[in-house]
């Protein structure tokens, strides 16, 4: 599994970008050959996070199915020292990649993910992830910092 990293300058969001390349090597057998890959925005750059995501993109690899809304519990941290250990694949209200459509009609989706702390993945359990994401957003928590404070 291969992590990219796209530096801020180079992403137009603000934020360093980290996506995997490989996951989507795995079609779905539930979705009807619908691949995905992920990818993480971090400012500062974060390169922490590059195993974590590798781990992340084999998930699928192993029969792991992912959507939007789910989470992804990794059996360890997802940094050296991290009080996280998951993470959300969030739900997009704006696409900011379109699937790649390849040579055989399948599709790789991109999927966005925000690692997560255990009390978030709680209240995304009883709340949903679009209601976790707003509270986010409400309490001006801002969810590309790696140091950011967790509800």
């Amino acid at each position: 599994m291969e992590v990219y990293k796209w530096p801020e300058e180079a992403t137009g969001e603000g934020v360093a970008v980290y996506a995997t390349n490989g996951a989507s090597v795995t079609k779905s057998a539930s979705s009807g050959g619908r691949r995905v890959e992920f990818f993480v925005g971090f400012s500062p750059e974060f390169d922490d996070i590059a195993p974590s995501m590798s781990l992340l993109g084999s998930y699928p690899q192993h029969g792991g199915d992912v959507w939007p809304e789910e989470t992804v519990t990794l059996g360890e941290p997802l940094w050296p020292g991290a009080a996280v250990s998951t993470f959300l694949v969030i739900p997009q209200i704006e696409e900011l990649l379109p699937p790649l459509v390849l040579p055989d009609s399948s599709h790789v989706h991109f999927c966005q993910v925000l690692p997560i702390s255990e009390s978030e993945l709680q209240l995304k359990r009883l709340n949903g992830a679009v209601w976790l994401l707003g509270e986010l957003n409400d309490k001006g928590i801002p969810t590309w910092r790696s140091g950011r404070r967790y509800l």
